[in-house]
């Protein structure tokens, strides 16, 4: 399928994800065509960037000038952020893990006030009061339950591991106030030629306010989602991530077993029609 930006026939595609493509438009200025996002979820993103931007990061972070109705897709004029995607420089953990710790780190210190939607869900994932373990249970149970078709067929006793995995996110303690970005990706990671942050990119798809433990957890797997290593880079990234933030590992293994249970099916309404991390996340959990 191609994707065009209305005004702009021209404009060159410069990304894809999850969330959905990204083009140049010249000027300083990209558009970003959503694959899922309504008008009021991307104004609400708009000033969550705005807030983002006065939290004292030393890493930039997106600015939307503009949103646009387009059809059948809306449309975001943003300001282009410097640097190279950190997979482009550092495919391996080497450096990259480094940078990618210090992202973590910058993103743990913020406190987070306003609540975004998350996936393609419409309303702001926790409700006024909710702890955050129980926002994250609900949402996983959600998902489940959505599609339980494709994961019920993939993972071994679906039923026993989930009902286990959301007690035990039911008895976490409610850490409410750190940032989840929810997709620190080596896409997502904006650096310069000696592999230092310069930005990060792509809230939205899974930002909220909780555990920053979340990202690192998420952080491990998300690194090389497909590598053949999954399992060793994980580690890798886990023995890291204890000894700089001292998050325990039990808690990491929870947040990663979670997290692929709720990205599983993120592709399902993709127009590119690629893979889902069903078969990732029974992996896993298997």
């Amino acid at each position: 399928m191609k994707l065009e930006v209305p005004g702009y026939p021209e404009a060159e595609q410069i990304a894809l994800g999850m969330q959905g493509a990204v083009f140049r438009l010249g000027g300083g200025k990209v558009a970003k065509v959503w694959f899922h996002a309504g008008t009021a979820e991307l104004r609400r993103l708009a000033d969550f960037y705005a807030g983002l931007a006065g939290a004292g990061l030393s890493i930039r972070t997106p600015e939307i000038l503009e949103v646009h109705e387009g059809s059948p897709y809306r449309v975001t004029v943003e300001v282009e952020l410097p640097g190279a995607p950190l997979y482009t420089l550092e495919p391996e953990l080497g450096m990259g893990l480094e940078c990618v710790l210090e992202v973590l780190g910058e993103l743990a210190s913020v406190r987070l006030r306003t609540q975004l939607a998350v996936l393609d869900e419409s309303e702001p994932m926790r409700a006024p009061g909710q702890s955050w373990p129980e926002a994250l249970a609900e949402l996983t149970a959600r998902r489940v339950e959505r599609f339980r078709g494709k994961l019920g067929s993939a993972i071994d006793d679906l039923e026993g591991k989930v009902e286990r995995l959301l007690a035990e996110v039911r008895s976490l303690p409610d850490n409410t106030t750190g940032l989840v970005h929810g997709d620190v990706t080596a896409g997502n990671i904006m650096v310069d030629a000696d592999c230092r942050p310069l930005a990060v990119l792509d809230f939205g798809l899974m930002t909220m306010a909780g555990d920053p433990a979340y990202d690192a957890a998420s952080a491990g797997t998300m690194y090389a989602l497909w590598s053949p290593e999954i399992r060793e880079i994980e580690a890798a990234f886990d023995a890291a991530v204890v000894s700089r933030f001292g998050y325990e590992p039990e808690r990491l293994r929870l947040y990663r077993a979670i997290h692929l249970l709720l990205i599983a099916n993120a592709h399902d309404a993709d127009p590119y029609g690629r893979d889902n991390a069903v078969r990732l996340a029974a992996a896993l959990l298997n």
